[in-house]
């Protein structure tokens, strides 16, 4: 099953040569030969003129493997948490992206996983991000696509995907997420460093306590938590925030800005 661009001349460019050029000029200046290999990070999610320095930057500075999960935030509240797309590709002006099936059907062995396209269909925080990964990493890529909606089983799920990971080393992971939403600049990048703070320190139930207390509105915060168990799993012993910024830099409007973070675990 095919599913089908939503967001497209809404959060980005429909148009595919100017999507190109557009992409051309988000990676323009940037090094690759210094790329860090890397199989865990997260990517903002936002529309490409907010958030596209940041998701440039980031994947820029890494090389991730050729098969990637896919962790997003379920903004429509439409289908069920743990909503895994398991057959097709996903369109984009650039070209169509594959599921990776096997992998889905392994995972959705577990019971915590569920086949449901509902979650998917309208949601764009896994479509803004796949032209970036297109035109990065190359066409020649298959993704997993997982909705999140609740705190239920999130242990149980990352153990799922710890578990591929360490039978394939090609497969990496990606968490979409855009950090706190909607406060003035200061107090937004206050919150958002309170939230990255944890999970630079690796710690999944500070990230979940922090965000709770100071109401972060972390869109990708169950990804980031499942994140952080996967990258502890698999031995990794640090994680480095690469870029961040506001929606102020491009809109000229501080008083209400929603933040975006690049990151890897290594």
């Amino acid at each position: 099953m095919k599913r089908e661009m939503h967001v497209a001349g809404l959060f980005y460019e429909a148009d595919p040569a100017q999507l190109e050029k557009n992409m051309q000029d988000f990676f323009a200046g940037q090094k690759r030969e210094e790329a860090v290999p890397v199989r865990i990070c997260m990517l903002p999610h936002a529309g490409h003129i907010y958030s596209g320095k940041v998701t440039a930057e980031t994947l820029a500075k890494i090389k991730l493997p050729r098969k990637l999960i896919i962790l997003c935030p379920n903004h429509t509240g439409f289908g069920k948490h743990g909503a895994v797309w398991d057959k097709g590709a996903f369109q984009t002006p650039l070209g169509e992206v594959p599921i990776e099936e096997d992998i889905a059907e392994t995972l959705l062995k577990t019971p915590c996983f569920f086949r449901d396209y509902r979650a998917h269909i309208q949601e764009h925080s896994i479509e803004v991000i796949l032209p970036f990964l297109q035109y990065q990493i190359g066409k020649e890529f298959a993704i997993v696509p997982i909705s999140l909606a609740s705190l239920q089983e999130l242990p149980k799920m990352a153990e799922a995907m710890i578990k591929c990971m360490q039978e394939d080393d090609e497969l990496g992971l990606v968490v979409s997420s855009d950090m706190n939403h909607f406060a003035s600049e200061k107090e937004n990048k206050r919150k958002d460093f309170l939230a990255l703070d944890a999970i630079r320190n690796m710690n999944e139930k500070d990230l979940l306590q922090v965000v709770m207390d100071n109401d972060i509105s972390m869109c990708g915060v169950l990804g980031a938590y499942i994140g952080i168990l996967a990258a502890k799993g698999l031995g990794f012993q640090k994680c480095e925030i690469i870029s961040y910024d506001t929606s102020a830099s491009t809109s000229g409007d501080s008083r209400r800005v929603v933040g975006y973070a690049g990151l890897y675990f290594v």
